[in-house]
């Protein structure tokens, strides 16, 4: 044979093994593409049984049926647990103080910042404020306790309470439809402390109609004291209620040299009496204060939550 037909033959041989290399490429790839079909439906029956037979251990056999309820959620303590992230005080012989931050819901980002703090504040939210519902479950799920700051009627006509507010002159079937719907607003509470209010809380009728409605509810009452002749200790002692007042306000002056001059009165009254309460608002004086005053004001009182301190007062 000639050395011309060989090569002519050579030629001819090379598609056949390209065509059988190219056969062997698609029978791989066609089996890698059945094996990973077949371990994708593979997980997601195994997905589907795992979410199936935990949401039949969830709802219990038997409840298939509508033979028996399950409850899926604890109910919120009305005596919270420590906070996991403030370690317990060395001391518990110190005096006790309580600051609750009033006119939560407005200010996001420093309200957020003062829950964040290592401190056992408590805090108050207005029902209708626009961050209420985010920051209110930020400060449950930390393990603060949650008071309702609820508006009432102040004196001057220059301050504006905000939406839902008590009013004098408003008959009971309104107060209690105001009151539930601030309640409603915060659903976390345990105490309550009045917004503004100068006018209102001076008015015994009006006080004891409240106190009624706390009461029910199992809620302590502490008075903001925003009048010296406010009616709301007394009230709320003759209602059988938890309650206490305001001793000092710690921030009417937005400074945070003056804040912790306020820090250092109450710490004082502390010292004095064995126990004291401060109120204070989310703003950047307040804030600084709280972590930046001089010789750590703080570390001489024991912060306790204002429920703990009625608790143990």
């Amino acid at each position: 044979m000639s050395p011309a037909r060989k090569t002519r033959r050579k030629k001819k041989a090379a598609p056949r093994r390209k065509k059988k290399k190219d056969s062997r490429i698609f029978l791989a790839r066609l089996f890698s593409f059945l094996l990973l079909l077949g371990l994708l439906l593979f997980s997601m029956g195994a997905a589907g049984y795992v979410i199936f037979f935990r949401t039949a251990v969830a709802h219990g056999m038997s409840d298939m049926s509508g033979s028996s309820e399950i409850t899926f959620e604890e109910p919120y303590s009305n005596i919270p647990e420590q906070p996991a992230d403030i370690p317990e005080p060395d001391n518990s012989s110190l005096p006790m103080v309580a600051i609750i931050i009033d006119d939560m819901g407005y200010n996001k980002t420093i309200g957020q910042d003062l829950l964040n703090l290592h401190l056992n504040l408590t805090f108050s939210f207005l029902a209708a404020s626009p961050h209420c519902r985010e920051l209110e479950e930020a400060a449950f799920q930390k393990g603060r306790v949650i008071m309702l700051h609820l508006p009432m009627q102040p004196k001057g006509k220059s301050w504006d309470p905000g939406p839902g507010a008590l009013l004098l002159g408003q008959d009971t079937a309104e107060q209690k439809r105001l009151f539930y719907k601030n309640l409603s607003g915060v659903p976390h509470a345990v105490g309550v402390n009045n917004h503004m209010g100068s006018l209102y809380t001076e008015n015994r009728e009006a006080m004891d109609g409240v106190m009624r409605l706390i009461r029910k509810e199992g809620l302590f009452f502490i008075d903001s004291f925003t009048t010296a002749k406010s009616e709301g200790l007394t009230a709320a002692r003759a209602a059988g209620i938890r309650t206490a007042r305001r001793h000092v306000f710690l921030d009417n002056i937005h400074s945070a040299d003056k804040v912790c001059q306020q820090l250092e009165q109450l710490v004082r009254r502390a010292e004095k009496d064995g126990w004291a309460i401060g109120i204070g608002h989310p703003n950047e004086a307040t804030l600084s204060a709280l972590t930046g005053c001089p010789g750590k004001v703080l570390e001489r009182v024991h912060l306790v939550s204002a429920q703990e301190l009625l608790l143990k007062k």
